[in-house]
């Protein structure tokens, strides 16, 4: 593990913001805000957690004091910074301990806004784990020989006695390489009992009070655990007593919540939103791409990005994106891949040193004209790109120096990450410093969207603050994309992510219609503007050659797509609940989004084969607070209880959009 993994260097160190504390006294140390706080015991194999103190409850039982050892003489210090190279003000504190086998020091950070607290931890290879007491009671865990002999033995983040005998956990399961995987986020939820150990292996996990409703998050910055280079038998694990978080390869966050799972959400969504703050005009907008009609790269050139250009300025869209064809080098997805020998997957720098200068053939003038043509018509212009993972990216550098010279000669600031293969601890560290200096070069004017379709990628949670996350690669020549599939799978995904990191799909509906033939949730039975406002919580993307839009879609797009502008900031503005059932083709259900002060909220609510036109929907605000005002859509509203308001959508396939303003 290295610093700086989530957390910026504190290069340029500045004042500490107001409402964050750190100290070190006597042994114990300790940080936070006005919400949330967390104190350690200095031991010479690490920090035995003391306290974490949320809204003035403790939440942990009194720990044991240590043995008296030998005296520890720390090192300490406090800087004010950015969380992360993009994120909000935050105070670091850095410690470091000298133990038996070599430093161990550790990166914390706590913004004034959230209440959590980061951590990065560096041991030495040898050092014995700070462990809490338990039995040895078999695990149930069978683990590959071989894959156990090249695992180091995980160390213990940190473990929690916690102050309640009633817990129980939240298990977020997640699921990416989503070109096989479609339930792409299930919730257990079980009991922390007395009578039942667990070993869990995962990235995210909440341990809640039911009587009270308030927890504490346990985040892993880290990938999957079936991508991860190295194997780690564990992440969580409860031994009847105390709880652990456990693996210390990755950084970790505690973030504290309250009010159950609308309140877990909340607290989630604003914790990553201070990882990577949503900045207007960078963040959420509506990207078009080619690639989702499965012409690949055939009509890439000059006229064709010329009209999509066109096409995309008259309907509202901010970004037009050319997917793999636009440079030189041939991968092994282009339509002339069998021409050029198979073409590359990885390796690119090694089958021509050239391989990411422009497309000579496809556009002779350069980019140069698209440039142009997209500044007049005030679009944005964005290209796939993907880095070298050929020998652990040892590359990146010159990788770094690509995507920067299309920044500045090209004003390209939306790029698609693709073909990645993290398959060792160095390629991991190499592929973050891709990502980190680029960013740093840019002074966070590039933003990655990190495709988790396919291969060995950094997933959900391991690089949060490089960008969007590109979910789905889906297609209706493949006869794989539903609509309500793809609201389903951003539904579920908001419970824990916000919505503007995720970019979700549109595809054309009245492309392939053959293929759904007596199918009643085909693509073609939905209006496309019922399409865009499944996703238009999220970083829409209209998958698809614009061009090939029929008058009537291009019209329903037309009719969004401006209003949506005008309100995007808002919708990304703070959190988004799902509300309703999950998505199945049968429900009305949708997205309820707040902004951080929840002083306006929007209400998107989408009827689909749903027998019934009325439904009532729990809100997380009172509603005798607001003002409710339709922005769009079809339908009525009236208040059914303080918290609770009755829909009425008249007919199927149709979409209801409401705010909610003090």
């Amino acid at each position: 593990m290295a610093m700086g993994m989530i957390l910026s260097d504190c290069s340029a160190a500045g004042p500490v913001p107001t409402g964050c504390f750190a100290s070190l006294n006597a042994g114990v140390v300790k940080l936070g805000n006005r919400r949330f706080s967390r104190s350690w015991h200095i031991t010479r194999s690490g920090l035995v957690p003391l306290s974490v103190l949320f809204d003035g409850r403790e939440l942990l039982s009194p720990a044991p004091v240590p043995e008296t050892e030998e005296a520890v003489v720390p090192r300490f210090r406090v800087a004010g910074s950015p969380l992360t190279e993009v994120g909000a003000p935050a105070l670091h504190a850095f410690l470091e301990l000298d133990a038996p086998g070599g430093v161990i020091s550790y990166h914390f950070a706590v913004t004034p806004g959230v209440p959590a607290v980061t951590v990065e931890r560096i041991a030495p290879q040898q050092t014995e784990s700070v462990r809490r007491t338990g039995g040895d009671e078999p695990t149930g865990l069978e683990t590959d020989p071989a894959a156990a002999a090249e695992t180091d033995e995980a160390a213990c983040c940190e473990f929690f006695r916690p102050g309640c005998a009633h817990l129980k956990l939240r298990f977020f399961r997640f699921a990416d390489q989503t070109d096989r995987h479609d339930n792409l986020l299930q919730i257990e939820e079980l009991r922390l009992s007395p009578a039942e150990p667990l070993s869990l292996r995962g990235t995210l996990f909440a341990v809640e009070d039911p009587l009270s409703g308030q927890g504490i998050i346990l985040l892993k910055f880290a990938p999957l655990p079936e991508r991860r280079p190295l194997p780690d038998p564990v992440d969580f694990e409860w031994d009847t007593a105390a709880f652990a978080l456990c693996s210390d390869r990755y950084p970790w966050a505690v973030i504290g919540y309250d009010g159950g799972m609308t309140g877990l959400t909340r607290a989630l969504h604003l914790y990553q939103q201070e990882l990577r703050i949503v900045k207007p005009g960078r963040d959420g907008l509506a990207l078009s791409n080619t690639w989702g009609d499965r012409n690949r790269d055939q009509a890439l050139n000059e006229a064709f990005m010329l009209s999509e250009i066109d096409i995309a300025s008259s309907l509202g869209i901010d970004v037009c994106q050319i997917d793999d064809g636009w440079q030189g080098g041939v991968t092994v997805n282009s339509s002339k891949a069998q021409e050029a020998g198979g073409g590359v997957w990885e390796g690119y720098h090694a089958a021509d040193p050239e391989f990411w200068r422009v497309h000579a053939g496809r556009f002779p003038n350069g980019l140069a004209p698209l440039v142009k043509r997209a500044a007049e018509r005030k679009v944005g212009l964005g290209l796939w790109f993907s880095p070298d993972s050929s020998n652990d990216f040892a590359n990146w550098r010159r990788d770094v120096d690509t995507v920067c010279r299309l920044q500045r000669e090209f004003g390209v600031e939306w790029i698609k990450i693709d073909g990645v293969k993290s398959r060792t601890r160095e390629g991991e560290a190499n592929l973050r410093r891709f990502f980190a200096e680029a960013i740093r070069r840019t002074a966070g004017a590039l933003t990655f969207d990190l495709d988790v379709t396919a291969e060995i990628r950094p997933g959900y949670f391991g690089m949060p603050s490089c960008g969007t996350l590109f979910v789905e690669n889906r297609y209706t020549d493949w006869h794989r994309w539903w609509p309500y599939a793809t609201f389903r799978n951003l539904w579920q995904l908001s419970q824990a992510i916000p919505p503007v990191r995720l970019r979700f799909e549109c595809l054309n509906p009245k492309r392939n219609m053959d293929k759904y033939r007596n199918d009643p949730l085909a693509p073609a039975g939905y209006p496309l503007d019922w399409i865009f406002a499944s996703v238009m919580a999220a970083s829409p993307l209209i998958w698809c050659e614009l061009s090939g839009l029929s008058a009537e879609s291009r019209a329903e797009l037309g009719r969004i797509l401006p209003v949506w502008r005008g309100f995007r900031d808002e919708l990304h503005a703070g959190v988004a609940y799902p509300v309703g059932p999950c998505p199945d083709g049968t429900t009305t259900s949708g997205f309820f989004t707040t902004t951080a002060d929840e002083s306006t909220c929007h209400l998107i609510l989408l009827r689909d084969l749903d027998a019934a036109p009325e439904r009532e929907f729990e809100l997380p605000v009172r509603l005798s607070e607001y003002a409710v005002t339709t922005v769009m859509g079809e339908g009525s509203v009236k208040p059914a209880a303080e918290k609770r308001l009755r829909c009425t959508l008249p007919p199927r396939r149709s979409y209801l959009w409401l705010r909610l303003s003090r």
